[in-house]
C-alpha cells in the first residue's frame, strides 16, 4: 500500500507526491494530514489561519473521497509526536511506501529527517519537490552556498527556469471504488476541532474556485500589475496568497499560468513568485533565522524599544499616522494586508518606534490567513535592515510621503478609517501639522525618530 502524507499541500492537483503514489495502478493508497495545533500555536500561528487550514482539510477530503481515496487524519499535536504516529499508520495499513513533499523550515525538516529515520527498512520513503518553483539547492552560489542577494538570485533563477521549465504531474484519475473503502483506524479522527477565526470574512481556498481566480488574474490583470500592484485602494493584485500559503493551489501552477499570457506581460508578477522562493532558499541555507535570529550579526548590538503602550497602539491602529491606520485595520479586520502597506508598516514600526522586528513579525503571524513563514520573516528582517538583501538601515520609509504618493486622494485611508470620510485628502496629508478631530495625534516624530533609528544603526554597527 502506498501512504501520502498530506502537510502544507493541501490540494489533489499539481501535488507531486500524490501523483508519484497514484503512478502504480494496481497498488491501494490512502492519504494520512497529521494535525498539529500544538505545534502551529508553538509557532506562533493565529487563529484565522489555523481555521483556513481545518477548512481546507475538510476540502481535501471531499476531493480524495471523489478519487475513492480515504483520509485519515491523525491528532499529534506536536511534531515530536508524528514519526510514531505515521509508524502505527504504516503498520497498522501495511504501508509499503510513503509520500510527502518537502518542506523547508528547519522544525519541518528536522521532523521529516525523524520519520524517515523510524521508518528506515520498514516503509521506502518518496519526498517530492512542490513548495518552490526551484528547489533551494538548485540555486547556488560559486561557493556553492545560497545567495543572499536577491537580484543574483532572481538571474540564476530564470537561467534554470529557461532551460527546466517547471511542469505540472498529471491529473490524478480516480482509483477504483473499493480503495476507498478502509477499516477503523485507531486513534484516527472523524471530525476536525473548531477554531473561530477573528477576521470578518475568509478567503476562498478551494482549489476549483482559487484556480479560476487565477487565471482571471492573468488574464484580465496581471499585464497591468507593475502599474496598479502598490496602490492599496485599486484590486492590483491576485489576492490567492492564502490559498498558497496553505498550499490549495501550487506555485508551477501560478508560474505557468502567468507565463501563458507572455513573458512581458507577467514579468513582474512572476518576479513576486520567485522572490518567495527566495526567502525559501535563505531558510533552507541559513537555518539560524527559523530560531528567531537575524540573519546579520548588527541585530545583536541593537537596543530596541521595550514602550508597550506604542505597541499596542500600532495593533489597535491607533498611531495617528492616517496610512498605517488604515493598513492595521484592515488587517485586524480581515487578516489580509497590501503588500506595499506591509513594507509601509514595518518599517514604521522598526524604524519609527524602533521596536524589534519580532513583535511584527509576531504580530502578522498571529492575523494573516495567509501567514508564510519564510516570507513574512524575511520582509521583517528586510525592513529593519537585519535580514539578507535588507534595506539600507539609512533608507527608512517615509509613511507620510508614502500615503501621499501611494493614497493620493485618501481613498483607502477613508474606507478604512470612517472617522476620516469627511476630512478632504488634504486634510489628511497633513495630519502632521494640522490636528484632525475624531483622529489621535501622532504618537511620535516622524523626523526625529527617524534620525534616532539611524543613529543607533550606526552606533550598533560600530559596536
Amino acid at each position: 500500500m502506498n501512504l501520502v502524507w498530506f502537510r502544507n499541500d493541501l490540494r489533489v492537483n499539481d501535488n507531486p507526491a500524490l501523483s508519484a503514489a497514484l503512478e502504480d495502478k494496481n497498488e491501494r493508497v490512502v492519504a494520512v494530514y497529521c494535525l498539529c495545533i500544538g505545534q502551529w500555536s508553538q509557532h506562533g500561528m493565529g487563529a484565522n489561519q489555523q481555521s483556513l487550514i481545518l477548512q481546507a482539510v475538510n476540502l481535501l477530503e471531499a476531493s480524495l473521497k471523489k478519487l475513492n481515496i480515504p483520509l485519515v487524519i491523525l491528532n499529534p499535536n506536536v511534531f515530536d509526536n508524528v514519526p510514531m504516529a505515521l509508524l502505527k499508520l504504516s503498520q497498522q495499513l501495511n504501508v509499503s511506501s510513503l509520500y510527502f513533499n518537502m518542506e523547508y523550515p528547519l522544525f519541518e525538516r528536522r521532523r521529516d529527517k525523524s520519520v524517515v529515520e523510524l521508518l528506515e527498512g520498514q516503509v521506502a520513503c518518496h519526498r517530492k519537490v512542490a513548495q518552490s518553483l526551484v528547489a533551494p539547492w538548485e540555486i547556488v552560489n560559486a561557493d556553492g552556498g545560497g545567495y543572499k542577494v536577491f537580484s543574483a538570485y532572481a538571474r540564476k533563477v530564470h537561467v534554470h527556469l529557461d532551460a527546466n521549465p517547471p511542469f505540472s504531474p498529471l491529473k490524478p484519475v480516480p482509483r477504483a471504488a473499493d480503495n476507498l473503502q478502509l477499516a477503523a483506524i485507531e486513534g484516527a479522527m472523524s471530525v476536525l476541532p473548531a477554531i473561530e477565526q477573528t477576521a470578518e470574512l475568509a478567503p476562498v481556498v478551494d482549489e476549483a474556485s482559487v484556480i479560476n481566480q487565477l487565471e482571471n488574474f492573468c488574464d484580465e490583470k496581471v499585464s497591468q500589475y507593475k502599474q496598479q500592484r502598490d496602490y492599496p485602494a485599486i484590486t492590483g493584485t491576485s489576492e490567492i496568497s492564502s490559498a498558497l500559503a496553505i498550499g490549495t493551489v501550487s506555485v508551477v501552477r501560478c508560474y505557468q499560468t502567468a507565463t501563458q499570457t507572455g513573458v512581458t506581460n507577467s514579468s513582474t508578477w512572476v518576479n513576486e513568485l520567485i522572490w518567495r522562493d527566495f526567502y525559501r532558499s535563505v531558510m533552507w541555507n541559513y537555518p539560524h533565522v527559523c530560531k528567531g535570529q537575524a540573519f546579520r550579526p548588527v541585530d545583536k548590538s541593537i537596543r530596541w524599544s521595550n514602550n508597550q503602550q506604542q505597541l499596542e497602539a500600532w495593533k489597535n491602529a491607533e498611531t495617528g499616522i492616517p496610512i498605517i491606520d488604515a493598513a492595521m485595520t484592515q488587517l485586524n479586520q480581515t487578516g489580509w494586508m497590501h503588500n506595499r502597506l506591509r513594507m509601509i508598516v514595518a518599517s514604521y514600526l522598526t524604524k519609527n518606534l524602533f521596536f524589534d522586528w519580532r513583535q511584527g513579525e509576531a504580530y502578522f503571524a498571529e492575523q494573516l490567513f495567509d501567514f508564510d513563514f519564510a516570507s513574512n520573516n524575511g520582509g521583517w528582517q528586510w525592513s529593519a535592515s537585519v535580514g539578507t538583501d535588507a534595506a539600507p538601515y539609512f533608507r527608512v520609509f517615509n509613511p507620510a510621503s508614502q500615503q501621499k504618493k501611494f493614497d493620493s486622494q485618501a481613498d483607502f485611508i477613508k474606507q478604512w478609517l470612517p472617522q476620516l470620510s469627511e476630512y478632504s485628502a488634504k486634510a489628511i496629508h497633513q495630519f502632521e501639522t494640522v490636528q484632525l478631530a475624531g483622529y489621535c495625534a501622532p504618537q511620535v516624530d516622524l523626523k526625529t525618530s527617524r534620525k534616532f533609528a539611524i543613529e543607533s544603526f550606526k552606533q550598533a554597527r560600530v559596536a
